[in-house]
C-alpha cells in the first residue's frame, strides 16, 4: 500500500518515539521491507529542519535526509502546480504546512499518516493513526 507521511509522524518513527501509534509504526516498518511506499511531501522535509534546527526534538537531520533521499519506498513529493491547484480550494485547514500535505494527498489519492486531529476531522481525506 501508499500512504502520505505528516511531519510529526516521519520524525516519530526515525526517532523511535513512543508517540508513535502502533498502526503507524507498521506502515513504516512494512516500507522498510519494502512492502509500502510511503511519500513525503517536500514540506515535511522543510518542518522537520526546522525542527531540527530548533532543537525541538533531538534527532540527525542529514541522515535522515539522506536516508529517505537513497530510499526506493520513501519518495520525495515536490510542491508543484497540481498540489497548488488543490490548495487553492482547500478553506478548512489553516495550517499551511498542513494545507500542502493534504493537498499533496489528495493529488496522489493516498492515506496520510498523521496524529493530527485538524486533519483526521476531515471528511474529505482518508487518514491512519
Amino acid at each position: 500500500m501508499n500512504f502520505v507521511t505528516d511531519t510529526h509522524a516521519l520524525i516519530w518513527w526515525f526517532t523511535d518515539s513512543p508517540k508513535i501509534s502502533p498502526k503507524a509504526s507498521s506502515i513504516f516498518e512494512k516500507c522498510e521491507k519494502g512492502e509500502n511506499i510511503i511519500f513525503v511531501p517536500s514540506i515535511v522535509i522543510a518542518e522537520a529542519l526546522s525542527i531540527f534546527d530548533k532543537k525541538r526534538v533531538s534527532f540527525n537531520f542529514k541522515k535522515l535526509f539522506k536516508e529517505i533521499h537513497n530510499s526506493e519506498n520513501f519518495v520525495l513529493i515536490a510542491l508543484d502546480y497540481p498540489i497548488l491547484q488543490k490548495m487553492i480550494t482547500m478553506k478548512d485547514i489553516p495550517e499551511l504546512h498542513d494545507k500542502i500535505i493534504v493537498s499533496t494527498a489528495k493529488h496522489l489519492s493516498l492515506p496520510i499518516i498523521t496524529k493530527d486531529e485538524t486533519i483526521r476531522n476531515l471528511p474529505t481525506i482518508k487518514t491512519v493513526w
